[in-house]
């Protein structure tokens, strides 16, 4: 099914070629660069969050057969490598011998340190994560046993109903922490990006509170590991 909807998308085509960026495992701020480099490349470009096809492990680009521009793809990888994102692997699509002749690319990228085939399992965000912007300073952690606990960092007194409970992941990228009682519940959206500070470059996961939740107003939660 996945790979019936990567068709549907390369049949669309236009007059400028158009850039089907995926971008689920992309930060706002990177679908932003992304989006701006390409546009001022004279492409088009439509951001989706649709799952990868299975085969898809790394950066790549899966491009139409018949392009208005010859050179579009090696445009799109070059563009790319000025903003540090590496393609290991372009090819054309086609299924059962049926080549589709419309002028779209896919461009399905993939944050190092990230399997998009096993974003779904827990085990990959069983961590510890500290709050950004928040009023209060706090910490998620997140058990393997499918068991959070929220924790002050200022305040060893921070003991509500609603501290501790269960976590899972149903449909990737949200995560949801529900109390023992389930009167309270809250959801994030995942994300993994590249942080490069004086030092070098630090591997991001982040968590969003989908609505703007009282205890985490303003927040977002990271665990980091530098490269």
């Amino acid at each position: 099914m996945k790979y019936f909807i990567l068709v549907a998308l390369l049949l669309c085509g236009c007059s400028h070629t158009t850039v089907h960026l995926y971008s689920r495992y992309l930060s706002k701020a990177q679908i932003a660069t992304i989006d701006k480099a390409l546009k001022d490349a004279n492409f088009v470009v439509e951001a989706n969050n649709l799952a990868f096809p299975k085969s898809v492990t790394q950066s790549s680009v899966i491009y139409s057969p018949v392009l208005n521009n010859p050179n579009a793809v090696n445009k799109v990888v070059n563009e790319l490598a000025d903003l540090g994102w590496d393609i290991h692997y372009s090819n054309m699509l086609f299924i059962d011998n049926h080549w589709y002749r419309e002028n779209s690319i896919a461009l399905l990228l993939v944050p190092l340190g990230v399997d998009p085939q096993k974003q779904n399992n827990p085990d990959v965000w069983a961590k510890k994560y500290h709050s950004q912007n928040c009023e209060f300073e706090l910490s998620i952690n997140l058990s393997k046993n499918g068991e959070y606990k929220i924790e002050s960092t200022t305040n060893t007194a921070f003991e509500h109903d609603y501290t501790s409970g269960q976590w899972n992941i149903d449909v990737y990228p949200y995560l949801e922490l529900r109390s023992p009682n389930s009167k309270w519940r809250v959801v994030f959206s995942l994300s993994n990006f590249v942080h490069t500070d004086l030092i070098g470059e630090v591997n991001i996961s982040q968590l969003t509170p989908m609505e703007n939740y009282a205890l985490f107003a303003g927040c977002t939660f990271e665990y980091g590991v530098r490269k």
